[in-house]
């Protein structure tokens, strides 16, 4: 599979993995109508058979932990300091682990290289480095791997000190609540059967829980469209939601297309792509509506990642309820903000 067939779909959300090639690009949508474009850092990197990364671990030294979220257009940023460099990490549930802005750490000692290509070809090189103290609230991790490259887009698109992404790997061994309408992480110290250690609070009843698999490289959710189930990659550092233009023909068939928008990326070509909305989403028997996506080629992502992917969940997903993780549980469940449509 050539690597600009990578770099296509991947365009549509924040997605790492640990490994020596890696794709990056500013992907944006450019808009007939002055309607200001949704973000996605476009971060492809395929696994080599001889390089391997173990998990970070965090200084645990609370039983739960609540991190603000703020807002940088409908991209989610928490407050780091990261040896010694104070700013911004983008909240990518797409992302493995920790990726720093190569403007802020150009001169970390450098583990291995790489090439970068974007969505139009090479766009400069990535490095792996070791971080030695990074600090994310009361979140603490010490010496633990990371990748360098420019996040530079980010900060001219939101006017805001990008220092890193914030992946996935660094908060999986906590049950994960995310609650998006209330601008809020919060953390919980789990026992090895997942149940949380200490917590003052009564556990909510949720609304849907389905059964994750926690060995898959991107975290799964199935969901349901014209009867018919899918996989969605579940993506917090996304701006929209997606859907494969290869889905069944009833599938598309529930899109409303609004317009056809280029997508761009650290090059000069141009592609494009559908945008809509979703209309019959369901999570078991609830309807979720009136969602923006994109319909584009996912094909390749199934094939780098072994798993059919149809779609992914970003920002108008979290938007619905509570998100709450557990990957000892293997479990994903939702409360709504509001009643949905069953």
């Amino acid at each position: 599979m050539k690597l600009a067939t990578v770099i296509l779909y991947r365009c549509l959300l924040i997605l790492l993995l640990p490994a020596a090639i890696i794709s990056f690009g500013f992907v944006h949508f450019l808009q007939s109508r002055g309607e200001e474009s949704p973000i996605m850092v476009n971060l492809t990197i395929l696994p080599l058979s001889n390089y391997s990364s173990t998990d970070p671990e965090a200084i645990e030294n609370f039983d739960e932990l609540t991190l603000p979220l703020k807002r940088a257009g409908r991209l989610f940023l928490v407050e780091a300091i990261i040896d010694g460099e104070s700013g911004n990490l983008v909240f990518d549930t797409g992302a493995t682990g920790l990726v720093l802005n190569r403007t802020y750490f150009r001169n970390h000692a450098c583990i291995e290289c790489g090439p970068s290509n974007g969505i139009t070809g090479t766009t400069g090189n990535i490095a792996n480095t070791i971080a030695r103290d990074v600090r994310i609230g009361g979140l603490q991790f010490q010496k633990i791997r990371a990748d360098v490259s420019d996040l530079s887009h980010i900060e001219n698109r939101r006017g805001v000190k990008i220092i890193g992404l914030m992946g996935f790997n660094m908060i999986k061994s906590f049950e994960i609540v995310i609650d998006a309408n209330q601008n809020e992480l919060h953390l919980y110290r789990i026992d090895r059967k997942g149940n949380r250690i200490k917590s003052d609070e009564q556990i909510p009843v949720q609304d849907h829980i389905q059964k994750i698999e926690p060995w898959h490289p991107v975290l799964i959710v199935k969901g349901i469209i014209a009867g018919k189930q899918l996989n969605f990659c579940f993506d917090s550092g996304a701006e929209t939601n997606a859907i494969s233009n290869h889905a069944p023909k009833n599938v598309l068939n529930t899109i409303s297309i609004t317009r056809r928008s280029g997508l761009k990326g650290a090059g000069q070509a141009t592609s494009e792509v559908l945008f809509g909305t979703m209309n019959d989403f369901m999570l078991d028997k609830t309807s979720l509506n009136e969602m923006e996506t994109i319909v584009t080629n996912l094909d390749a992502l199934s094939e780098v990642y072994g798993v059919t992917i149809d779609g992914m969940l970003g920002y108008n997903f979290l938007e619905k309820g509570i998100i709450t993780i557990n990957l000892v549980k293997k479990q994903f469940s939702v409360r709504y903000s509001k009643p949905a449509t069953s």
